[in-house]
């Protein structure tokens, strides 16, 4: 993956693209030393634990310098069936203000491209600046090349009427690649539902790269639906950092059905007295579609919790996996946490790793991990065929049953039949589930 030739394509193609980037010297010093930084450590390979499920040199073909065009047409996608759904929309990493509805309701949104143009120093100010770890060096890599992005805050106490959806469109027709960076904020005891698509346009080999960061304040709730419907050729890396204040509280449910490479990084802190997170996942990895799912959940404070599920579905050559710890740390005294993995083989040639972790410092805790990959019950096959249904039928429903529950508990009830029938396509059966979402 760290071939000479790889970091030697990125600095170049560094030199030509970062003199045209917004944010004048005080950026253009960030962007240099984020990429001596990088080109110090390398991008992450095999040998990183975090990193070692995933196919580096599958995701180094990819053009990880080669910008997309400016002012392409974004592709056109359906609505989402939610009345008064406020939008807000990045087309290869910058910001679309035709495609973005005006802010309000509590919600300020900037684009932080202008934002880099206007006021570089409160940019800087702004956006987390990456470390040098290998779980952050895809951001470091964002840091060196984005162009905007996003900035959503939500004014204390404020608590907007309708959804709003944060949209990630790639246009190009040709491979190419997009860095952005996003940040969220919300104020004490504000509230927001947030759902987040991403698409891409055509068959094209692009590559996403998203740095974002979360920031919740007091008794403050972020939920946040995610759904990967990439283009069947896209790959998409993302590093997410959230923290939490005192009895706030996350929601994420990710719905991964789309593209070739998916790599999604979430550490989350759990830093403020009885802060709550709940993590809800699905991927589908069918043909050789890889799916790489890590998380990191640190209890810092007292009565924190965490509930965390993740399904995973593999078929024919596809890979996937789950690495998911969470750390207790000595202040967090009764925390109290739970985490699972269940995954399902349907091939003989499909893989999934799944790697539950705790790590705990201190006594006074309940938390309980536990993770299970098989294949399809041989039993409830045999009953279903039994009362006339076929065997490749039989599959199917088993198949789509083992996702349904999971789509039962989101948290946007508008949304569910949407999600059931994107899951139902990305099966390996879909045919046969034509409807039945």
């Amino acid at each position: 993956m760290n071939a000479p030739a790889l970091l030697a394509r990125i600095a170049d193609a560094h030199a030509r693209i970062a003199p045209r980037l917004a944010g004048g010297p005080a950026w253009a010093r960030r962007r240099r030393g984020a990429l001596e930084r990088l080109l110090s450590r390398g991008l992450p390979e095999r040998r990183d634990e975090n990193w070692k499920y995933l196919d580096h040199a599958r995701l180094a073909a990819y053009p990880l310098d080669a910008p997309a065009p400016a002012g392409a047409a974004p592709p056109a996608l359906p609505p989402l069936p939610l009345a008064g759904l406020r939008r807000v929309t990045l087309v290869d990493g910058r910001f679309d203000a035709a495609l973005s509805d005006p802010a309000g309701d509590g919600v300020q949104v900037q684009d932080l491209g202008a934002l880099l143009a206007r006021d570089p120093g409160a940019a800087l100010a702004l956006l987390r600046e990456p470390a040098e770890d290998a779980d952050d060096r895809y951001a470091l890599l964002a840091d060196a090349f984005a162009a905007g992005g996003a900035l959503i805050r939500v004014a204390a106490d404020a608590r907007p009427a309708s959804p709003w959806c944060l949209t990630h469109l790639a246009s190009a027709g040709a491979p190419a690649a997009h860095h952005s960076r996003l940040v969220i904020e919300l104020g004490a005891r504000a509230t927001l539902v947030l759902i987040e698509r991403f698409a891409t346009a055509g068959a094209a080999a692009t590559f996403g790269n998203l740095a974002a960061e979360v920031s919740l304040g007091p008794e403050a709730t972020l939920v946040h639906l995610r759904l990967h419907g990439h283009g069947p050729a896209a790959a998409q890396v993302e590093t997410w950092v959230v923290r939490q204040a005192v009895r706030s509280r996350y929601e994420q449910s990710l719905f991964a059905t789309g593209g070739a490479i998916l790599r999604s990084d979430l550490r989350l802190a759990l830093a403020g007295e009885a802060a709550e997170c709940r993590l809800l996942g699905l991927f589908v990895a069918d043909g050789e579609r890889q799916v790489d799912l890590h998380t990191r959940v640190t209890h810092e404070a007292a009565a924190t919790r965490t509930e965390q599920e993740c399904r995973g579905i593999a078929g024919d050559r596809g890979r996937g996996a789950f690495n998911g710890r969470i750390v207790v740390q000595p202040a967090a005294r009764g925390a109290d946490a739970s985490q699972s993995s269940r995954n399902l083989l349907l091939a003989p040639l499909a893989e999934i790793n799944a790697r539950p972790q705790l790590e705990i410092h201190v006594d006074d805790v309940r938390c309980r991990h536990g993770a299970t990959v098989g294949s399809l019950d041989e039993q409830q096959l045999f009953y279903l065929q039994s009362r006339g249904i076929d065997a490749a039928a039989s599959r199917a429903l088993l198949t789509f049953a083992f996702c349904s529950d999971l789509i039962a508990r989101l948290p946007v009830p508008g949304l569910r039949p949407t999600v059931a029938a994107g899951v139902a396509a990305a099966l390996p059966d879909r045919a046969l589930l034509t409807g039945l979402a």
